[in-house]
């Protein structure tokens, strides 16, 4: 969005019972039913895509969110909509969720949406090769990227104070604001029939010969067959309460904006600093040195499991031993469904806010000089949940009839339109777009052999 384009305001940081809150305020049903066909635990964008989907289809969905709607990860993300640097096996998923935000936004009303491309930099030619590299071993599975040479990225980029070796843009790709996506979709949900009931932590599962029959929460019981847990960061824990192993953990990503100003097109940059305009004309600012990983119980017991993604992520991250590793230890790992639940003891998974937005707000200033009087006028961290092989887990628990898992998801904008309709497929038993396998929770344990994905 040039500087030029009509801005649209964003809505302010807001001081709640849950803390200060980024994100559209939602106001959920005042009334939890008694029954549903299918109940989704959070209120996030997986969550909210999925109930839409639902509801469309005539399904009674109930989505229950423990504080409000996209409090954590969905309001506190980058924004990219993006296929740069998404190994060839997510690229089905990638694709389809592209094709699917601009009806999605449509649909939802302002979600933010915008095809203003991505430009990923090369600061030499090593680097250069790299992302030709990766380039060509997705070969007929990306849409437009395209590799950029020197003086594309100079055509691209004029006000840019130094050269670079060259680069890769998708025209396509885009971003969403994170501070409007969720609430939208979600309103659409229940225009579309959708239940919505925020301030309702589920406590856990009732199960029945095995088999779920409902599920308990702080508003009271609800009676269902199916449900989807939807928590990403918090799904570990619940599962894990049930006795099913959720291999996964969190780090805390620290991002920033500026205020309206000057500056380059679209969204881009390199690991350590990138940018994307945001549709009020202001900036979103981070990097992939914002990411530090609380030493919490599950980090250790996991080490060895995730060793070889941290080996691949290389210096881009950090350990962190503060508060959210102390909140960590408060929490407790196993409980009775039908009372009181960890869920109700820390509500928001918000993280440790770092200093990369203002690292990050000089490297762009070095870059493009009309940034050069901007200031950072907000800060916020959240939580970026991990699993051993970087990819999300979809789909069916095998061990708990009718429970579903839609969790680990790294690229969460990105990917929502495509999850939401795979786990409405899937739990309808309708045929998937395509081919969810590789996503299963089982894949952790059945021997299939351990990989490591962009």
């Amino acid at each position: 969005m040039p500087p030029s384009d009509a801005r649209i305001p964003l809505p302010a940081p807001r001081s709640t019972p849950y803390g200060i809150l980024r994100g559209a305020p939602f106001t959920g049903d005042a009334a939890l039913p008694s029954e549903a066909e299918v109940v989704i635990i959070g209120g996030g964008i997986l969550g909210a895509v999925t109930a839409l989907n639902l509801a469309k289809r005539n399904i009674p969905v109930v989505l229950c969110e423990k504080a409000e709607i996209g409090c954590e990860a969905s309001s506190r993300a980058f924004g990219w909509v993006s296929e740069i640097m998404v190994d060839t096996l997510k690229q089905p998923m990638t694709q389809l969720a592209k094709r699917m935000w601009d009806d999605l936004h449509a649909e939802a009303g302002e979600t933010g949406f915008r095809r203003h491309g991505v430009l990923q930099l090369a600061e030499t030619p090593e680097e250069l090769e790299g992302l030709s590299a990766w380039l060509e071993s997705c070969s007929g599975t990306v849409s437009d990227t395209r590799l950029v040479t020197a003086s594309q990225v100079r055509e691209r980029l004029p006000t840019a104070s130094r050269d670079f070796a060259g680069g890769l843009l998708c025209e396509s790709d885009g971003s969403a604001e994170p501070v409007l996506a969720t609430a939208a979709i979600a309103q659409a949900a229940r225009r579309a029939g959708a239940r919505i009931v925020t301030g309702c932590a589920v406590r856990g599962l009732n199960l029945a010969a095995g088999r779920i029959a409902g599920v308990y929460t702080e508003k009271g019981y609800i009676k269902t067959s199916m449900v989807l847990c939807a928590a990403n960061a918090w799904s570990r824990l619940f599962c894990g309460n049930h006795g099913v192993d959720v291999p996964q953990i969190y780090a805390i990503l620290s991002m920033g904006r500026t205020g309206v100003t000057d500056g380059p097109v679209g969204a881009g940059g390199v690991d350590a600093w990138a940018w994307r305009r945001q549709i009020d004309g202001s900036y979103a600012l981070g990097g992939v040195n914002g990411i530090a990983a609380p030493v919490t119980r599950d980090a250790i017991k996991l080490y060895n499991r995730f060793k070889p993604l941290m080996e691949m992520m290389g210096s881009g991250g950090k350990v962190d031993f503060g508060r959210d590793a102390w909140n960590d230890l408060m929490l407790a790992r196993r409980w009775n469904p039908a009372k009181r639940s960890p869920f109700e003891r820390l509500r928001v998974l918000a993280g440790k806010t770092r200093a990369e937005a203002r690292t990050s707000l000089a490297s762009n200033a070095r870059v493009f000089p009309e940034m050069a009087g901007a200031r950072v006028e907000e800060t916020w961290s959240g939580p970026l949940t991990l699993t051993p092989d970087n990819m999300p887990i979809l789909g069916a628990v095998s061990a708990i009839p009718g429970f579903h898992l839609a969790t680990g998801c790294t690229y969460g904008i990105t990917w929502a339109p495509a999850i939401g309709k795979l786990m409405a497929d899937i739990m309808t038993g309708r045929p998937t777009d395509f081919d969810a396998a590789p996503y299963r929770l089982e894949r952790f344990f059945d021997g299939s052999p351990p990989i490591v994905t962009y």
